[in-house]
């Protein structure tokens, strides 16, 4: 008892700053263990897919361990989107303007696999970006490579008014709405009717493909094969208040409604007629 005084007596002697500085350290690496650490949540029903998942992706078990000094999630976002800004290269697109049923016009942004084994079957992964993304978006860019990289053809869907399209009809696009998605997967299946076709949607990207999945067209047609969505927000009233909050959250609200706005801006003239 005597050497546990002691050693207290000796902590609190030393300088204010170093006290402060070792319970701090003391206090983020429990937080970090007690928090920060854990294994992932899995939302699905019982039954034959999430005996699936349990059986071929035993990760799902295991801790997961972000970075110790950037653990946040939406810190996570904002540094690894700098870091690939810089380290991507850009992508050697094909773009292919597409014109729609009603005569607005989208971008369709093709990229062909490096180099493909001969018994290797043919896919085609159809990316759709999140709410004011488009195909030079740095994460859009590393999937692509990464996509392309790995044997597949990758198409990236830039919506009405985005990746630098000028808008021909007054209107625009909407997390709701698969009119356009439906025209492009019909496309995509009438140029490469043997393609395997995945998709691969981010934010309101995967609201789109989310949408597609779940409607008749794809209950009759059987477009996709396969799909991710990633960063989807399921539930959009949560989400808009949950992004107002500050600070760093109404933070990225202020530069989505700054992107939107500047689009809107962009396509005035149109949009007033």
């Amino acid at each position: 008892m005597d050497i546990v005084t002691h050693n207290i007596a000796k902590f609190c002697s030393l300088p204010s700053s170093y006290i402060v500085g070792v319970t701090a350290a003391i206090g983020f690496v429990n937080y970090y263990f007690m928090f920060a650490v854990k294994a992932p949540r899995i939302h699905c029903k019982e039954g034959e897919f999430k005996n699936f998942i349990r059986k071929n992706v035993p990760i799902i078990n295991e801790k997961y361990w972000p970075t110790m000094w950037c653990f946040e999630a939406r810190f996570q976002s904002v540094l690894a989107s700098l870091i690939r800004s810089f380290v991507v290269p850009p992508a050697p697109y094909t773009r292919e303007i597409f014109t729609l049923k009603d005569g607005g016009e989208v971008a369709l942004d093709w990229l062909e696999p490096i180099k493909r084994s001969v018994d290797m079957y043919d896919a085609t992964i159809l990316f759709l970006p999140g709410l004011t993304g488009d195909s030079k978006c740095e994460y859009v860019r590393a999937t692509s490579l990464a996509v392309q990289k790995s044997g597949f053809r990758i198409v990236v869907f830039n919506y009405r008014g985005i990746g630098g399209i000028e808008l021909k009809t007054p209107r625009t696009y909407s997390a709701n709405n698969i009119d356009d998605l439906t025209e492009i997967v019909g496309h995509i299946k009438s140029k490469y009717p043997d393609t395997i076709l995945g998709g691969i949607g981010v934010s309101m990207g995967g609201l789109l493909l989310g949408s597609f999945l779940s409607s008749n067209v794809q209950y009759v047609h059987k477009y996709f094969s396969a799909a991710m969505l990633i960063s989807v927000p399921w539930n959009l009233i949560a989400t808009t208040q949950n992004i107002e909050k500050p600070f760093l959250n109404r933070f990225l609200c202020s530069y989505l409604a700054k992107c939107l706005c500047n689009l809107v801006e962009n396509s005035s003239n149109m949009l007033s007629s």
